[in-house]
C-alpha cells in the first residue's frame, strides 16, 4: 500500500469534479500517460477511497419537488432498522447514522405530504420522535483539499503509511496501519459475528 502523493490528490480533485472525465485529459493534467492514470485510478478503488462513480440529479427539478431533512430518533434497539428503512424511502439523497443514534435523512418528496412519506417505510413505533425540516436551499459542495486528507487505520486511528494493509471484510474495504490491527479487527469482527448467529 502506498501513501497517498499530490498526483494522487489532483486526480482525485479532476474526478471530483467530472467522474465521467477522459484518463487521456487527466494524463495531460498531472502529468502521466492514461495507462498510469488507470492504474492509480483501481489502486484508489483498491484503497476503498474511491468507491464508485455517480450522477448528482436535482430531483427538485425534474419533478418539482421539495427537499426536506429529516432528524429520526430511533429507540437504541431500533438504530439500525430504522437505518435500513431509511434508505428504501423513495427520493432519499442521503442517509446518515450521528454517534447518538439519530438517523438523519435527506429526501426530496412531493408536496407535504412528509408523513405518509415516512410512513411507507419507517415503523413509527420504533422511533422515540422525528422532526422534518423543509430546506430553503442546500448546496452539495464538490471538491477536494489536499489539507489533512490521509487514511486512518479503523482500530487504532493512526495515520496509514506506507506499511499499511488493506482487506475487504463482508464487501467493504478497511484499511488498517499494520497487520496486527488488521488481526485484531478481523478476530473482534468474526466474534461479534458469531454471537449473533
Amino acid at each position: 500500500m502506498r501513501d497517498l502523493d499530490d498526483t494522487d490528490l489532483e486526480i482525485l480533485e479532476l474526478l471530483t469534479e467530472d467522474a465521467r472525465r477522459p484518463y487521456k485529459e487527466i494524463a495531460e493534467q498531472v502529468g502521466l500517460t492514461p495507462p498510469a492514470v488507470s492504474d492509480r485510478i483501481a489502486r484508489l478503488e483498491d484503497q476503498g477511497i474511491i468507491q464508485g462513480f455517480t450522477i448528482d440529479i436535482d430531483r427538485e427539478k425534474l419533478r418539482g419537488d421539495v427537499s426536506v431533512l429529516v432528524e429520526l430518533e430511533a429507540e437504541p434497539d431500533a438504530v439500525d432498522d430504522v437505518y435500513a428503512s431509511a434508505i428504501e424511502l423513495p427520493g432519499v439523497d442521503t442517509v446518515a447514522e450521528g454517534m447518538d443514534g439519530r438517523v438523519l435523512v435527506r429526501a426530496t418528496v412531493s408536496d407535504a405530504a412528509t408523513r405518509s412519506w415516512l410512513e411507507s417505510e419507517i415503523d413509527f413505533d420504533r422511533l422515540d420522535g422525528y422532526d422534518v425540516t423543509l430546506l430553503a436551499r442546500s448546496d452539495r459542495v464538490v471538491g477536494l483539499s489536499a489539507a489533512g486528507f490521509s487514511l486512518e487505520c479503523v482500530v487504532c486511528g493512526k495515520t496509514v503509511t506506507g506499511d499499511g494493509v488493506t482487506a475487504t471484510i463482508d464487501d467493504e474495504v478497511k484499511t488498517f496501519c499494520c497487520p496486527s490491527c488488521e488481526d485484531r479487527y478481523v478476530t473482534e469482527y468474526e466474534s461479534h459475528r458469531d454471537a449473533l448467529e
